[in-house]
Formats: C-alpha cells, sequence, structure tokens
C-alpha cells in the first residue's frame, strides 16, 4: 500500500508540474500567470523563470508588457493555442543554463502570434504552425540550438509550415545551428522578409542556407531588403534558397539584399516556380570553393521562367548557372538586363553565366566585365553553355565601342588622356556630350562648341566613355581619369 500510495504521489506531482490556462477567455501578463501557477512560472523579483512546459489554451491570451527576462529550463517548452502579443520594449527569452537549452516555442494552429522587441536565444528555436500571419518584428534569435530531436523547431531558428500573410521585419538571426528561417518543403508559406540580418547561421555545418523557404503558392516569398552574410569558417551555409522541390505552384520575389560569404548566393529549384531577382548585391559566395557543389551567385534548376535585372555579381564561382530546363531572362532589348559581373570563376576559369540546358537565353544589356572595355570575343570568353549559339549577349554594356548603329567614327580628341579630371576635348561639330561609368550610368553632361572645349569634371578614378551626339550623329571615345 506504501508503494501504491508513493507512485500515486510521484504521479500528482509530475501532473502538477506543467500548466495549461482554462482555456475559458482569459488574459494574462506575466505577472498574472505567475500569480496562477507560482510554481510553473516562478517570478523572481527581477524577471521570471520557467520551470515546467506551459500551455496558452485556445481563447486564452497572453501580453508581454513587462521589459525582463524569462529563463526557461532545460527540456521545457511554451506551447501557444491563443493570442500571443509583445508590447514590450525589451523582453528576453532565454535558458537558466545556455549549456542546456529549453525545447522552444509553438505556436499551434489557429494561434494568433505578435513577437516584437524580443531576443530568444539558447532554445530549441520558434516553430509557426498557424495559418493566421504571423508577425516577427525587430527580434534577435541568437544561438538557438535545432539539432536535438526533442527541439521544437529542428530545421530553423523561425520555421514556418503554412499561411499566407506572416512578417519577419528588422530582425536579427545570429549564429543558429541550422538556418535563420524556414519553411516546409510541402506546406505553402506566403511571407515577407524585410529588413533582417542574418549572420553566421549554420553552425552545425550542415546543407543548410541561411534563409530556407517552400513554396510561396500563388502569393509569394518576398526577400526584401536583407543582409545575409556568413561566417567564412562555415563552409557549407548558403545564403537564400526560394524553392519548390515537391511541385505545385511558387512566386518569389528576391530584392535588394546583400549575400555575401556563404557557400552559394540565391538558388532556387522547381518547375512549377516563377519569380523576380532583382537589385541584389551577391559577392564572394564560395565558402566550399568547390565548383562541382556549388558557388554560384544565382543558381537556378528547373524553373518556369525567372527574370534577373540590375544585380552586382562578383568574386563567386559561378556568376549565374542554369540547370534542368530552367528558363531564364536576363535581358531583352525593350527591358535590358543591366546585371553586373566581375571575377566569378573558379579553376582558372571566370565563367558570368553559364548556360546548362538547351533553352535559348535572351541576356541583353548586361555588363559581363566589369572595370573593362570588353568586345565580343572578351564577352564570349566568360559565357558558357551546354549548346552553342543559345545566348543572345549582344548589344552590352561596358562594350569596347557602342553597339549603336548610328555611331560614327569618332571625331573627337581627348587630351591629356589619361588626365585628373581637367582635360581639353577637340571636336569637328558643335554638339552635346555625356560622360558614362562602365555599368552605363551617366556621371556627368555638358554642351560643346567646335574646336576646343576645356572641360572639368569630378570623377573617381577609372575607366569611362565619353559620347557626342552632334548632327543627329554619334561618336564615342574612352576617358580615363587618373
Amino acid at each position: 500500500m506504501r508503494k501504491m500510495t508513493l507512485l500515486l504521489v510521484s504521479f500528482c506531482a509530475f501532473a502538477n508540474a506543467q500548466f495549461s490556462s482554462p482555456g475559458n477567455g482569459t488574459s494574462y501578463t506575466l505577472a498574472s500567470l505567475s500569480a496562477a501557477a507560482p510554481t510553473v512560472l516562478v517570478n523572481n523579483g527581477t524577471g521570471y523563470t520557467l520551470t515546467a512546459d506551459l500551455t496558452l489554451s485556445a481563447t486564452d491570451k497572453l501580453t508581454i508588457s513587462e521589459d525582463t527576462t524569462l529563463k526557461v529550463n532545460s527540456g521545457v517548452a511554451i506551447f501557444v493555442y491563443g493570442e500571443y502579443k509583445t508590447t514590450a520594449g525589451n523582453f528576453t527569452i532565454t535558458a537558466s543554463d545556455i549549456a542546456a537549452p529549453y525545447r522552444g516555442i509553438r505556436f499551434e494552429e489557429g494561434s494568433l502570434a505578435e513577437m516584437k522587441n524580443t531576443r530568444i536565444e539558447y532554445g530549441g528555436g520558434v516553430r509557426v504552425l498557424t495559418a493566421t500571419p504571423f508577425l516577427m518584428d525587430n527580434c534577435i534569435l541568437y544561438k538557438n540550438n535545432n539539432s536535438g530531436s526533442t527541439n521544437l523547431a529542428s530545421s530553423a531558428a523561425l520555421a514556418l509550415f503554412q499561411g499566407t500573410g506572416h512578417v519577419v521585419k528588422n530582425s536579427q538571426f545570429l549564429e543558429n545551428s541550422r538556418a535563420g528561417i524556414n519553411s516546409g518543403a510541402s506546406g505553402t508559406v506566403s511571407i515577407d522578409i524585410i529588413n533582417n540580418y542574418f549572420y553566421g547561421n549554420n553552425t552545425d555545418n550542415g546543407n543548410y542556407p541561411q534563409i530556407n523557404m517552400g513554396p510561396g503558392g500563388v502569393d509569394s516569398t518576398r526577400v526584401l531588403n536583407n543582409v545575409v552574410t556568413g561566417n567564412r569558417a562555415i563552409l557549407r551555409a548558403g545564403g537564400i534558397s526560394v524553392s519548390g522541390l515537391l511541385g505545385g505552384t511558387n512566386r518569389f520575389r528576391i530584392q535588394g539584399n546583400t549575400v555575401k560569404d556563404n557557400r552559394y548566393g540565391i538558388t532556387h529549384q522547381g518547375g512549377g516556380s516563377s519569380g523576380i531577382i532583382i537589385n541584389n548585391i551577391i559577392e564572394n559566395n564560395n565558402t566550399e570553393n568547390n565548383p562541382n557543389l556549388g558557388g554560384s551567385g544565382i543558381s537556378l534548376t528547373g524553373t518556369q521562367k525567372v527574370i534577373v535585372r540590375n544585380n552586382q555579381i562578383r568574386g563567386n564561382l559561378w556568376g549565374i548557372t542554369v540547370l534542368s530546363n530552367a528558363i531564364i531572362d536576363l535581358g531583352i532589348v525593350e527591358d535590358p538586363g543591366n546585371n553586373i559581373f566581375k571575377n566569378n570563376g573558379n579553376s582558372g576559369n571566370t565563367v558570368a553565366f553559364f548556360n546548362n540546358t538547351p533553352n535559348l537565353v535572351n541576356a541583353i544589356g548586361n555588363c559581363w566585365r566589369e572595370d573593362e572595355l570588353s568586345n565580343d570575343t572578351m564577352v564570349q570568353s566568360v559565357i558558357g553553355s551546354l549548346n552553342p549559339n543559345t545566348v543572345t549577349f549582344k548589344p552590352y554594356n561596358c562594350a569596347e565601342s557602342l553597339a549603336v548603329s548610328d555611331v560614327s567614327k569618332s571625331t573627337m580628341k581627348i587630351y591629356p588622356n589619361p588626365s585628373k579630371n581637367h582635360f581639353f576635348l577637340e571636336t569637328e561639330n558643335a554638339g552635346n556630350i555625356v560622360i558614362q561609368d562602365l555599368s552605363g550610368k551617366v556621371v556627368h553632361s555638358a554642351i560643346v562648341n567646335k574646336g576646343k572645349n576645356e572641360i572639368n569634371t569630378n570623377l573617381q578614378s577609372g575607366v569611362y566613355i565619353i559620347t557626342q551626339q552632334s548632327e543627329g550623329k554619334k561618336s564615342n571615345t574612352k576617358l580615363i581619369i587618373k
């Protein structure tokens, strides 16, 4: 009888070791929740400690209004079925012992969640199962361990699985063990990932990009104005992946990001996908340094159509690669690409673009060799293809001579050339001039008279093109500023 009594007492102690709110519409703060469950959420006077699992039931609400710290014991988790909201300006969720992480936070299906101004560290990450729009704003996710089998977010510091209208903005994802943020391969997640900073995620050094999103559906995955920087000691961490590996519809927009020092820059796979990659800086994504395993600034596999415009792509093992029947639009006459390539190379070869498909590719209006005045042979040397004559690259920027039908033989004389922003221009006809850098940007313009003209500029050292327009004709020549 005594043994049975001890077992019953032990069972009751276990049952009382966790707390579930009543599910009757109760609204809590941390202080009132601690009063309701004083042994589970312990108020230490200067902060709180969660000693056992906490479940916020459906219809109940928890508002984090205190600037405080919540320490969570090892193996403990938070489950939210109701409404969770942060109004505090500075809230931290951390492990009671940073060497023994807690299991994490899970927002269950049907829950409502706004996480703001919160630092989440040394736990098992944040798992979002709800289809209701989830908001994360001005948060820091630092050193979350996603590799444990009992942790709630096993693949990323922030893992989402379904729904539209999610927003993650103004936040930092730092040195988490796997991806900073991801979504599942099968569930459709449309999300705006805006103005965030990612650094050194995937400390496990597995095959995980820092942003690893699955299909966005008919709506979109939008990755906008983020900085995604790798720790070069972590060889296998990629930059941004937005893929639909299991098929279905996928729309995406990747715009205004800086992606550098990763295994690769931006990648996409999936036959049901289309998207836009525009205005990104993609540099030195070559950490694994194996061209057979990655290293592309942009890599597309099997996509329906991706429009690529105004990107700066430098220092990767490959500039852009397309594979498995992927379709890419790198620029047409009416809408030139204006992408800039420089020093994307491996095994002694520079490869700005490689078409590993049988498809024809329009790639008009790009600068294939930044800081060089290129001719056709020079451009062709940095473009590769599975089949010859599949890439239409003319006309192009950074050209040795402008590809304009009415360009006449230059009638201008420039001296001294090189110069230090002060030079003379002699021309046979009056007209106007523009000076462009090698990306095509106009940096100076002026009216010139027949004969000798004194020109003063304020340009940085480099190579420029002067074009004169006179009597309906154009002529051009090279200008070097020391």
